[in-house]
């Protein structure tokens, strides 16, 4: 499983990035609003949080609650447009979380106006179309409101089990629209502004996990004069970079770490089961006879060689075991 605490050689790469993240809180820390007359500004802007996903994805959502004042006697209609920046990590479309340990890894997400996840939120430079909402507001005075936002993780990503984060500056503009008709591009390219900064965060799952695992038969034999072998799959799918371990246990019927089908009148038939093909590296369930390998976000494949060596058959029937398989990570 993931270790919250850092071997001594991840610490110390840690420890060299420090400077890197000091620099780093020293830009994250400029959260700014800005408020004036006749126009609109933030009155509270949450966090999005996708939680633990996979490789499946993830959605989540946040809210933008805002105040419009009003110095006039008469109503006054304001167009809000909206615009994310990307702090930390940059980019847009896909925006990016960062991993919050090292190395340095990357999550895709994108944000959104609407609950359909078709309308993106672009940056001010980032030539995306400009999403508004229009409010009108009543004489002398002020008004508040509630703008959602909707927020995408794709499916299909590789990357390590870890936390990951990533900084916005959310840019509101509110011209006030009058009764001009002109389109949002043109109008929100000026007026008032206020800004804000809210983070995103997800965890990417270490779900390993036993895909599929296939029955190893040696078929029927007239006598065990000859060694027989088989082979059988066990198919398996960990995060990128997860470590895991195979271990195969010894059968219901084994004598010491010694394999043993079960037939009839309680005989049995010797067998072993093996990492090579060349048939000389056991396969057991201690760590220093198991399989281990890292994840790759892909389902991977291995092999168990299975043999019944030569021996005498005290009673004709169907021999079998159970081996239990433990994916340990």
């Amino acid at each position: 499983m993931n270790n919250l605490f850092p071997t001594p050689d991840r610490a110390r790469r840690w420890l060299r990035t420090l400077p890197v993240v000091a620099m780093l809180a020293c830009v994250w820390l400029m959260p700014g609003k800005a408020m004036a007359a006749n126009s609109c500004w933030f009155s509270s802007l949450s966090n999005v949080s996708f939680g633990t996903v996979g490789s499946g994805g993830g959605t989540s959502s946040g809210t933008l609650n805002y105040i419009c004042q009003n110095d006039s006697p008469a109503q006054r209609t304001f167009r809000i447009c909206l615009y994310v920046n990307p702090s930390l990590p940059t980019g847009v479309a896909p925006r990016r979380l960062i991993r919050q340990w090292w190395p340095v890894e990357y999550m895709n997400y994108d944000l959104y106006s609407d609950p359909a996840m078709t309308q993106l939120i672009g940056s001010e430079t980032s030539g995306h179309a400009v999403q508004s909402v229009v409010r009108t507001t009543s004489s002398t005075g002020q008004t508040t409101g509630s703008i959602p936002f909707y927020a995408r993780i794709p499916a299909g990503q590789t990357m390590s089990a870890d936390s990951y984060i990533a900084q916005n500056n959310f840019v509101l503009r509110a011209p006030s629209q009058g009764g001009t008709t002109a389109p949002a591009t043109s109008l929100c390219a000026s007026g008032p502004q206020a800004s804000d900064y809210f983070e995103v965060y997800a965890s990417f799952a270490n779900t390993c996990y036993i895909s599929a695992a296939t029955d190893m038969d040696f078929n029927s034999v007239v006598n065990l004069a000859t060694a027989r072998n088989q082979t059988s799959t066990i198919s398996l799918r960990c995060p990128n970079n997860t470590a895991w371990q195979v271990a195969l246990s010894y059968g219901n019927n084994p004598t010491g770490t010694t394999r043993r089908m079960i037939g009839p009148a309680s005989n049995y038939v010797t067998y072993h089961l093996f990492q090579d093909s060349a048939r000389s590296i056991p396969w057991g369930n201690t760590t220093s006879t198991d399989v281990a390998g890292t994840g790759n976000n892909a389902t991977q494949t291995l092999t168990v060689y299975g043999q019944v060596p030569a021996q005498a058959i005290n009673s004709a029937g169907t021999y079998s075991d159970t081996i239990t398989i433990t994916l340990t990570y």
